[in-house]
C-alpha cells in the first residue's frame, strides 16, 4: 500500500560541497489540480525569518510517467507544480548548508548537521501525514537523531528514519558523521549523547558528562512531574557539537542541538557553563516543547508566530537550568550565586529595561532579541536575562509568603498537569495559574515586574534567607585621588558600540561606530587612555573629544559622569535569625553560612 505522506531520500555523496541532495516523493491523490510546495521560513524556539528557500537550488519535477512538471514560484517560498495525471511527483533539489548554528545545516568533510526546518520541503496538505527518510552518506559516517530509526549504531549509510508528521520531522535534528557516543537510561527512558568535534583533555570527561546529564535528568523530571519519576518521551538524544567561539542550544521534543567550545571539559568554570546549557535545553522537553501558549503549538512556518508568553518558556527554564544543577548535586550553592549575581550585574547595565517589559520583549523578540541593532541597548531587555531572575524572585517570594510551603515548583507542577501532559496550551494570562497553584494573589508581583519595568526585588527577597545583594563601588583608576568618571559609553578599543540614552555620550552626540582620537587635544590611544583621561578631569568636568565619524573629523563636548558600582556581592549575615537560616536551608540544602562572601561579580562591559 502506497504511503499517504511524504517520502525522502537524502544524498550527501561529496561534502565538501556543502551540499544535501534531496528527493521527495509527493502522493497526489486528494490534492487536486496542483500540488504546493513549501519551505519553512523559521524554525520553533528560534524566533527570527530566516527564509531557509534562499539555499535551496537545481529544484526539478517529474511525473510518475517520466515526464517534467512545471514548478512555478508563487512566493519566496512556496513552488505551485503542475499534477497532470500523475498518481506520484517526485521533486530533487539540493541544499547549501556551511552555517555553524543550531538552525542552520552545516555539510563538511567530516559530518553533516541537517535542520529539519532548513532541509525539507513540505505539503501543508500532508502535513499530519507519516514521514520516512532514507539515507545515503559515507559509509563510516554514524547517526545520532531522535527520529525512529535512528539509534545510535556505527552506520547511517542506508538507514531509513520515520516521523508521524512533518512537524515531527523538522522537530528532530539529524547528525551524520564522527561521534564520540554515550548512552544512559533514566526512569525507564533511553538516553543518548552523540559529541562531534575535538574534546581538549581536561578533569573533565564524557563518561562524567553521561552520569551528571543522567541526575539532572531525573531532577528535572521529578521536580516537572513528581513521584514516580517519567520522562515525556521514551528516548532523548543530547547532540554536542564542539567548535571554537561556538555557543548555542536549540530545544526539540525527544533531544536537543548543542553548540559549545572544545575546552568545556578543562575548568570547572567551562564544564559547569556547558552543563547549565544542556540543562537548559533538555528543560525545555517539558517548558516550551509541551507547556507552551496556543502560537507555539499550532504554528504557520511562512510567518511569525507572536505571543507574550516567552517569558514563560525561557524565563522559567533560565532559572530551572541551573537550579537543578543544585539539587541534583552538580554544582555548589555558591556556583549558583555566582550565576545569579553575574546574570544582576548584566540586567542592571542594560538601560532597555527600564522601557520594555518581558512581555513586551517576549512579542518583539522576532524584531528585537533576534535582529539586534545599536538600539537594542535602550528599547528592550532579554527575556532570558530578566526572566530568569523573575522567575527567582517569583518563586523566594512565593517560599517566603507562604513560609516555606510552597514554591515555584507547584507552578510549574500545575502548568505540567493541566496543560502540557494532556496536550492542551496554556493561556497567554498565566496569573491565575500561578495564583491558584501558590495560594497566592501575585498581581502586584506580575504587574511591577512582568508587565511592568521594575527590577525584580531580589534584594529584598535575598534578604529574607538571609543574603545580602550589594552594590560596591570599585574605585578603578584614579588620578592624584580623583573619583573616576566616565562617558556612558561602550566601546570596543577605541570605536564606540553603544550609547545609552541620556548618557554623557548620548547627551554629547556621540554615536555608534564613532572612534575616539583625542580628549582635550592630546592623543588617546586605548579606551583605558580614555578612562584616564576622563578620570584626571573628574566628574562635571568639560572635555572636548576629537573623534572620526565615517572618515570625517568631528568634535564634540561632553561632561562626564561619576563612575556607577560596578562590584555586587552576595554576602550571609552575620547574625541571622531563625527564620532565616531556615529558608536558607530548604532552598538551597545546606546551612547558611554566616558572615561569608558567597559570590562576587564585576560588570565585564567595556564602558568609557
Amino acid at each position: 500500500m502506497a504511503s499517504s505522506g511524504l517520502s525522502f531520500r537524502v544524498g550527501i555523496t561529496s561534502p565538501a560541497d556543502h551540499l544535501a541532495h534531496v528527493t521527495v516523493e509527493i502522493p497526489t491523490a486528494g490534492l487536486g489540480a496542483t500540488v504546493e510546495l513549501a519551505m519553512a521560513a523559521w524554525c520553533p524556539g528560534s524566533y527570527l525569518v530566516r527564509d531557509y528557500a534562499r539555499m535551496v537550488r537545481d529544484l526539478r519535477v517529474r511525473g510518475d510517467d517520466g515526464q517534467p512538471r512545471a514548478a512555478t514560484k508563487r512566493d519566496k517560498q512556496t513552488w505551485v507544480i503542475e499534477v497532470a495525471g500523475a498518481a506520484t511527483l517526485t521533486v530533487d533539489y539540493a541544499v547549501f548548508g556551511h552555517e555553524l548554528s543550531v538552525r542552520t545545516n552545516h555539510i563538511d568533510d567530516s559530518h553533516a548537521f541537517l535542520h529539519g526546518p532548513a532541509t525539507f520541503v513540505y505539503v501543508e496538505a500532508l502535513r499530519a501525514e507519516p514521514v520516512t527518510i532514507t539515507l545515503e552518506v559515507p559509509p563510516t559516517w554514524a547517526l545520532a537523531t531522535p527520529l525512529a530509526g535512528g539509534e545510535l549504531g556505527p552506520s547511517a549509510a542506508g538507514r531509513t528514519l520515520r516521523a508521524a508528521s512533518i512537524d515531527a520531522l523538522f522537530d528532530a535534528p539529524i547528525h551524520l558523521g564522527h561521534t564520540d557516543a554515550r548512552s544512559f537510561a533514566v526512569a525507564g527512558a533511553d538516553f543518548e549523547l552523540a559529541v562531534w568535534g575535538p574534546v581538549h583533555d581536561g578533569p573533565f570527561s564524557l563518561d562524567k558528562l553521561a552520569l551528571d546529564l543522567a541526575a539532572i535528568a531525573a531532577d528535572h523530571a521529578q521536580r516537572v512531574g513528581g513521584e514516580p519519576v517519567a520522562m515525556p518521551f521514551d528516548r532523548y538524544t543530547f547532540l554536542l557539537m564542539l567548535a571554537p567561539d561556538a555557543y548555542g542550544g536549540l530545544e526539540h521534543a525527544a533531544g536537543s542541538a548543542n553548540l559549545f567550545h572544545p575546552g568545556a571539559f578543562t575548568t570547572r568554570k567551562h564544564y559547569e557553563a556547558l552543563l547549565e546549557l544542556l540543562s537548559h535545553e533538555f528543560f525545555h522537553a517539558w517548558n516550551g516543547k509541551r507547556i507552551a501558549p496556543p502560537a507555539l503549538l499550532a504554528f504557520d512556518y511562512t510567518r511569525e508566530a507572536y505571543t507574550r508568553c516567552l517569558w514563560v518558556m525561557e524565563g522559567l527554564t533560565s532559572h530551572y537550568d541551573r537550579f537543578a544543577l543544585v539539587t541534583s548535586g552538580r554544582v555548589t550553592p555558591r556556583s549558583f550565586l555566582d550565576k545569579i549575581l553575574d546574570d544582576w550585574s548584566r540586567l542592571v547595565a542594560t538601560p532597555g529595561r527600564h522601557r520594555a517589559s518581558l512581555e513586551d520583549s517576549s512579542f518583539d523578540a522576532w524584531i528585537k532579541l533576534y535582529k539586534p541593532d545599536e538600539s537594542n541597548l535602550n528599547t528592550t531587555v532579554s527575556y532570558y536575562l530578566k526572566g530568569g531572575l523573575v522567575a527567582l524572585g517569583l518563586d523566594l517570594e512565593i517560599r517566603r509568603r507562604t513560609e516555606g510551603a510552597r514554591s515555584l515548583d507547584d507552578v510549574l507542577r500545575r502548568l505540567w498537569q493541566r496543560y502540557g501532559a494532556r496536550g492542551v496550551p496554556h493561556p497567554e494570562d498565566v496569573l491565575p495559574d500561578f495564583a491558584e497553584a501558590s495560594g497566592l494573589d501575585l498581581g502586584d508581583s506580575f504587574a511591577r515586574y512582568v508587565r511592568g519595568v521594575e527590577d525584580p526585588p531580589l534584594v529584598a527577597e535575598l534578604a529574607a534567607v538571609g543574603l545580602e545583594l550589594r552594590a560596591v563601588a570599585d574605585p578603578g583608576i584614579t588620578v592624584d585621588g580623583a573619583a573616576p568618571a566616565q562617558l556612558g559609553a561602550i566601546v570596543s578599543g577605541l570605536r564606540i558600540t553603544g550609547v545609552p540614552d541620556d548618557s554623557p555620550a548620548a547627551l554629547a552626540g556621540l554615536a555608534v561606530g564613532d572612534e575616539l582620537i583625542a580628549i582635550d587635544d592630546w592623543r588617546v590611544s586605548s579606551d583605558g587612555d580614555v578612562r584616564a583621561a576622563l578620570t584626571g578631569r573628574g566628574p562635571g568636568a568639560r572635555v572636548e573629544l576629537a573623534l572620526f565619524r565615517r572618515g570625517r573629523l568631528l568634535r564634540r563636548i561632553a561632561h562626564p559622569v561619576a563612575v556607577p558600582p560596578s562590584r555586587f556581592e552576595i554576602v550571609a549575615r552575620a547574625e541571622p535569625d531563625d527564620a532565616a537560616r531556615a529558608a536558607y536551608r530548604a532552598w538551597l540544602g545546606e546551612a547558611l553560612p554566616a558572615g561569608e562572601t558567597l559570590a562576587v561579580a564585576v560588570t565585564t562591559t567595556r564602558t568609557i
